[in-house]
């Protein structure tokens, strides 16, 4: 019976069946570290405590002519966790449609330069009050939001996570 078996199967060598194996154990052990590396974002955020807020729901400028990629004043981003501020955490910040969007709203991560990027997401650290002003390194620039068509949002969320934490509107109108 057991040499009926062995002649109706096909052959595979040992090597075969390492290389198969080498192949797929990287993809396990990734697997079972990104779950561990998830569990361990999910507890520092401290059961869900976590929250953002920025200091208005909508942000808007005026565009003028001629002083495209001056600083968009105004966007304030805090975070608490039970109501105390959270201090040195990592917060990426990203403009969303910045593809459209990026002759009116983006991040400048070099101020002054002549050929200063323009940037559609920057990750920034929270002081010591869980604060982060984005003056420095957000602009505005002269073509208005409404004429990309498009409506873009400033998101906030934990570096290290998915979660979106608050989200506020980006508004760039013609004006002086």
């Amino acid at each position: 019976m057991a040499d009926l078996i062995d002649r109706n199967l096909p052959r595979v060598s040992r090597r075969a069946v390492l290389r198969g194996a080498g192949v797929l154990v990287p993809g396990v052990v990734l697997a079972t570290a990104g779950g561990r590396a998830a569990s361990a974002a999910g507890a520092s955020r401290l059961d869900g405590a976590v929250r953002g807020a920025f200091s208005a729901p909508v942000h808007v400028w005026a565009t003028s002519a001629g002083r495209a990629g001056r600083a968009a004043h105004g966007v304030v981003f805090t975070l608490v966790a039970n109501s105390r501020p959270l201090a040195g955490r990592r917060v990426r910040f990203s403009i969303s449609e910045f593809h459209r969007v990026d002759l009116s709203v983006w991040f400048e991560v070099a101020p002054g330069r002549r050929s200063a990027p323009r940037l559609g997401h920057l990750d920034l650290d929270t002081d010591d009050a869980g604060r982060i002003s984005l003056d420095r390194w957000l602009r505005s620039g002269a073509v208005p939001t409404s004429a990309t068509g498009a409506h873009p949002v400033l998101r906030a969320q934990l570096v290290g996570t998915e979660e979106i934490l608050a989200i506020t509107t980006l508004d760039v109108r013609s004006g002086q």
